[in-house]
């Protein structure tokens, strides 16, 4: 992992909740750019499908790359939902410590 001067997490302060921060938020980060990227995916798919209907009937087109784009898609889709298990579970016991000390 890179230290706060890289973009990442933040050199080792020892403030476990500053540190438990960025970790949630980094992979926060990381599910939204997987769903941007699965966006432009279902773009690439749909111009795809526009442009065969735009073909003549008598023109077999060879180079469909739709179904590599599903199959991104697929793993993206696995890895997002793995992602969103993990986030959380990071999410959970900050949200029982909060709660706790709200209630207090």
């Amino acid at each position: 992992m890179q230290n706060i001067e890289g973009g990442g997490l933040p050199a080792m302060s020892g403030d476990r909740d500053e540190t438990h921060r960025a970790v949630v938020a980094e992979l926060a980060s990381v599910i939204e750019h997987i769903r941007k990227s699965r966006q432009l995916i279902d773009s690439a798919i749909a111009g795809e499908a526009a442009a065969e209907e735009a073909t003549a009937d008598n023109v077999i087109v060879l180079d469909d790359v739709t179904p590599g784009y599903e199959r991104v898609d697929a793993a993206l889709r696995q890895c997002e939902a793995g992602l969103n298990v993990s986030l959380r579970l990071l999410q959970g016991p900050a949200r029982s410590g909060e709660a706790a000390r709200e209630s207090a």
